[in-house]
């Protein structure tokens, strides 16, 4: 018989630590609210601390305990130690042998109960249950056992246990002694149930609930009462093949399908479902609330989870993200302050760990596509969350001194040796964590500006778009790391980025060292390469990381640095901030690097067997990370809708989406030497791309990967596929820069911003003027056909100004920003057609040559150029405009390649919809000005050129384009405007193709718009 998922699931793995706790083998059902396993310190334990019967927290003790036991009462404990053999785990069910006991143990868990079936197999007399609350309450009455155990923060689970045969007597424990009561309570509080040696076997059905003891029992008859064990584990084993079955994979070998299956089981572990018949308690405010026909979730440890756990859910149970989205909400609406939660637990928000990163399961659940929550007040929660609560770590207080420095300084101060702590949030272990915190913080500020972008939150945007490069404060330039800032200003020195200071590094960075956090910039990969020097010190930088010796014994690192394992030099695969480094090789041109490094890291740190996780799993969150990679993609930005492609682990992944449709990750050729990506199709079209969007996978196809021994470097190393139109919405005449930062910003008429960091996936980044500062010289006007420009370390923006028809008043003007994104300060007006003579004066293009700068322009009443000043902010005293073009064209641009000039204008009609006539042509001169010719040599003074592009069948009007840009495999690439044919109400639209030149001149391919490559 063929081995079904869960057959592949082995529970056991990581069962025993690298170093600090281990993997636990949990017994439950997909996110359900009973969860137990075996309680003891890890898998090498020989004594089992009595049988669980609900675990409230990972990692925790259970809470009940069940002590089967023979023999005189004299000798019983609220909680018996066991001896034990031959046990076996399933995800579903357990059994094992109390082998000195002589009882035989088998259970089986369903959502909010289970079962346990054992039998007694010793000669004693007598036979004993004791069911144990460790602090709380228990009772019989007469036909089963009601309790509770407290938690903390007011939380308590209530037990309902239903024995098949009523024992023969009951007896309690109170105070340490035991009486002969029925009920008892306090600490170790428990009720024993005694029956007499002919019965041999003993079946015990029991619920849970947080809500109150009837519910408990209601769970228990609901779910498995006068059920049997067999049928019960039946019944979730058959839930388990259902989960698991989502991904079905084939070939690879039997250890990866285990580490696969058991992986993904772990993902499941939490959050867990705990409405019960339509209601839940609450511990964020301590009431029973009607849950409305919405599941309520809790315990997710979003400081772990939300990197990849959360992301796996948006593809496989994007209702389910949904429901723990509107669970969130609903924990911030019922807390005290209206604070989005950083780490909901059973018990309420722990606030463990550092930053808000819930923010970013918000953002990346909408980009989505997954809605049904209010993102207003959720918006707000998580902005409340950010700047009402402190920043430091481990704390629930309001913002004090701390977050006050950080809002104005934009990085949070460190301590230097020997200097006392002031500040009362901070928490005494845990510090400050001033460079995690900062970092941590920065991303959550990106991901709260996309929030308040979705929303039309311009202002709000604007402000926290700019907070999110707060980073930047704290990057060192002389060493290429991250480095605390002391209150001044200055860099912490001497510093040791390998061996920091505190336990855990928590005096700066938080839990890892400064190898690990100069990664942690999630969101802005392409400003860290800039940082760093580009793209080869990148990646050398990355290299060195995973060579880099750890600079001392392993006993004094890991004596500081507990949480800092599974090495590969300073590199960590034991903590979650790791995660997405070993990916970040795509973002700077060498993939073959990340295919590389994924095999070798989850080969070295996962496996099938009992220290095959490398440090703390977190309940799904270092699991989730093992399922992205072994299908072949991994989500290096939560917020971003796009998957970084690594190296699969099998010859093909099969997902089931909700929707019906699958997506398929086929890998040819494919062996475990065969690692490196040759080449790929999407849908039979070749992908070049080192990365996927998240639509293409929920709208299902097919992802084709042939695979080799050997890399192939140019594989996803460029500019790569793409589908027109590249930004689809009115965004007409665009001007692109490649900025400061690494990335590219295109500006259009309106003066909107969107930013690429390809030129392919453009997000919409505001508005270039702020509604105070924009330019009002030209009354009633527009701003139309920006172009953008790097100048003396100021990027500097003309623009056109204009009513429609005004063509003796319209004119050109010039404005300022320190930073590409704005805003932009004016400077006014250079001149109006009337005052430089030229009717119609829009348009401009700024180019330098020989140290000279000079301004282009002019729309069909001749293309005009003069002299600009030495900082370009205006005409310079003297200088005469020259024609260098006919009246038949505007939208200038002017390209160098070798010897020649290349004049770009567009003809025709431009705004007319889809029958505009609008047309990308050249001319090209030897001179910058010119005569510029065509191939005859026919003069554009005379309205002669060449054709460039022209509409087709699916786009109509194609012109005024932007500046060619060159990919790393240098090909010349150029974005223009279009009418969509199957889409004209969204209006002039963005472009991309490829610019050939053939025989020195331009062209795009067939003189015609691409629907993509």
């Amino acid at each position: 018989m063929a081995k079904q998922p869960v057959d592949y699931v082995n529970p056991y793995i990581g069962g025993i630590s690298h170093l600090l706790v281990p993997t636990y083998p949990t017994i439950h059902l997909p996110n359900s609210m009973l969860r137990v396993y075996p309680e003891r310190a890890d898998f090498t334990g020989d004594l089992l601390n009595g049988l669980p019967l609900v675990v409230t927290s990972h990692r925790g003790s259970s809470a009940f305990n069940l002590s089967p036991f023979q023999g005189s009462v004299d000798n019983l404990q609220p909680v018996i130690q066991y001896s034990y053999d031959q046990e076996k785990i399933r995800p579903y069910s357990y059994s094992v042998y109390l082998d000195e006991e002589e009882v035989e143990v088998k259970y089986a868990v369903s959502h909010q109960s289970g079962i346990y079936e054992l039998q007694f197999l010793g000669n004693e007399e007598t036979v004993s249950l004791v069911v144990n609350s460790r602090r709380g309450a228990m009772r019989w009455d007469g036909k089963a056992v009601f309790g509770f155990q407290q938690l903390d923060n007011n939380t308590k689970v209530y037990i309902y246990l239903d024995p098949d045969v009523l024992p023969v007597s009951v007896r309690s424990f109170h105070n340490g002694i035991w009486t002969k009561e029925r009920q008892t309570s306090g600490d170790n509080a428990a009720v024993v149930l005694q029956y007499a040696r002919e019965k041999e076997n003993l079946t015990l059905r029991y619920g849970i609930s947080f809500i109150d003891e009837q519910q408990a029992k209601k769970n228990f008859e609901r779910e498995i009462r006068g059920r049997h064990l067999p049928d019960i584990a039946a019944s979730g084993r058959d839930l388990w093949n259902k989960t698991l079955g989502k991904l079905s994979v084939e070939g690879g070998s039997e250890d990866h399908k285990a580490v696969f299956y058991t992986s993904l089981y772990r993902t499941y572990e939490r959050p867990v479902c705990i409405s019960e018949d339509g209601r839940y308690f609450s511990a964020f405010d301590g009431k029973v609330h009607n849950d409305e026909g919405i599941p309520f979730y809790t315990d997710d440890w979003i400081w772990d989870t939300y990197r990849a756990t959360h992301p796996l859910r948006t593809i496989i149970e994007p209702d389910m993200e949904r429901d723990i989205i509107r669970s969130f909400l609903r924990m911030s609406e019922q807390m005290e302050h209206f604070w989005w939660p950083t780490f909901p637990e059973i018990t309420g928000d722990s606030r463990r760990m550092n930053s808000n990163h819930g923010v970013a399961t918000v953002i990346d659940a909408y980009r989505k596509g997954i809605r049904g929550y209010d993102l207003t007040k959720i918006y707000e929660a998580c902005k409340n969350a950010l700047t009402q609560k402190t920043l430091a770590p481990w704390s629930a207080k309001p913002a004090g001194e701390l977050d006050r420095f950080y809002h104005t300084k934009g990085y949070i101060p460190a301590l230097r040796e020997g200097e006392e702590e002031t500040i009362p949030e901070v928490h005494s272990f845990e510090k400050r964590q001033p460079v995690a915190v900062t970092l941590g913080t920065a991303y959550d500020e990106w991901c709260l500006a996309q929030i308040a972008k979705e929303l039309g939150k311009e202002a709000d945007y604007r402000y926290f778009l700019e907070k999110s490069y707060n980073y930047r404060h704290l990057f060192n330039p002389n060493t290429g790391f991250f480095h605390p800032k002391d209150k001044e200003g200055r860099f912490i020195e001497p510093f040791d980025y390998a061996f920091p200071g505190g336990m855990g590094a928590r005096e700066f960075y938080g839990e890892n060292n400064g190898w690990i956090y100069r990664w942690d910039v999630q969101h802005n990969i392409p400003d860290l390469i800039q940082l760093m020097g580009g793209d080869s010190t990148f990646v050398k930088n990355l290299d060195r990381m995973f060579s880099e010796p750890l600079g001392r014994s392993k006993y004094d690192f890991y004596a500081k640095l507990p949480d800092h394992t599974g090495n590969v030099g300073q590199f960590s695969m034991a903590n979650e901030p790791s995660l997405h480094i070993p990916y970040l090789y795509a973002y700077a041109g060498q993939p073959w690097k990340t295919q590389k490094r994924i095999h070798t890291l989850i080969d070295q740190w996962f496996r099938n067997d009992l220290m095959g996780v490398p440090g703390d799993e977190d309940g799904g969150g270092m699991t989730a990370f093992v399922v992205f990679s072994q299908m072949g993609f991994y989500p290096v930005t939560p917020g971003l809708p796009v998957y970084t492609i690594g190296s699969p682990f099998f010859e093909k992944t099969v997902i089931q989406l909700p929707n019906g449709k699958t997506f398929t990750v086929k890998a040819e050729n494919f062996s475990g030497d065969n690692k490196y990506i040759q080449s790929a199709k999407l849908n039979g079209k070749e992908w070049n791309r080192a990365w996927i969007e998240h639509s293409a996978i929920v709208n299902g196809g097919v992802l084709e990967l042939t695979m080799g021994d050997k890399a192939n470097v140019s594989w996803g190393s460029g500019l790569s596929n793409y589908f027109n139109p590249v930004v689809r919405s009115d965004a007409p005449d665009p001007s692109v820069i490649l900025a400061e930062d690494g990335c590219f910003y295109l500006y259009h008429t309106g003066i909107g911003i969107h930013r690429s960091t390809n030129l392919v996936d453009w997000e919409y980044i505001g508005n270039a003027f702020t509604d105070a500062g924009r330019p009002r010289w030209e009354p009633n006007a527009g701003l139309w056909a920006p172009d953008i420009n790097y100048i003396d370390g100021k990027y500097v923006m003309y623009y056109s100004m204009s009513v429609w028809g005004g063509e003796q008043t319209c004119g050109i003007g010039v404005a300022i920003s320190d930073k590409p994104e704005g805003p932009f300060t004016d400077h006014g007006k250079l001149f109006r057609s009337n005052e430089i003579g030229v009717q119609n004066s829009i348009d401009p293009f700024y180019i330098e040559e020989n140290a000279k700068k000079y301004l282009f322009w002019g729309s069909f009443r001749g293309i005009y150029g003069i002299e600009l000043t030495d900082d370009g902010l205006n005409l310079k005293p003297g200088a005469e405009k020259k024609q260098v073009a006919g009246t038949a064209y505007e939208g200038t641009y002017i390209h160098k390649r070798g010897d020649y000039y290349y004049l770009f204008g567009s003809i025709g009609t431009c705004c007319e919809g889809v029958k505009s006539t609008y047309t990308t042509v050249v001319g090209r001169s030897k001179n910058l000005w010119g005569p510029y010719v065509d191939q005859s040599g026919g003069r554009m003074l005379d309205n002669k050129h060449e054709i460039v592009l022209h509409g087709n069948g699916l786009f109509k009007g194609t012109g005024h384009n932007s500046e060619i840009f060159q990919d790393k495999a240098g090909n010349d690439w150029i974005l223009y405007h279009a009418f969509e044919i199957a889409h004209p109400d969204r209006q002039r639209q963005v472009l991309l193709d490829r610019i050939h030149w053939e025989n020195g001149w331009p062209t795009v391919k067939s003189n015609a718009p691409s629907s993509g490559a």
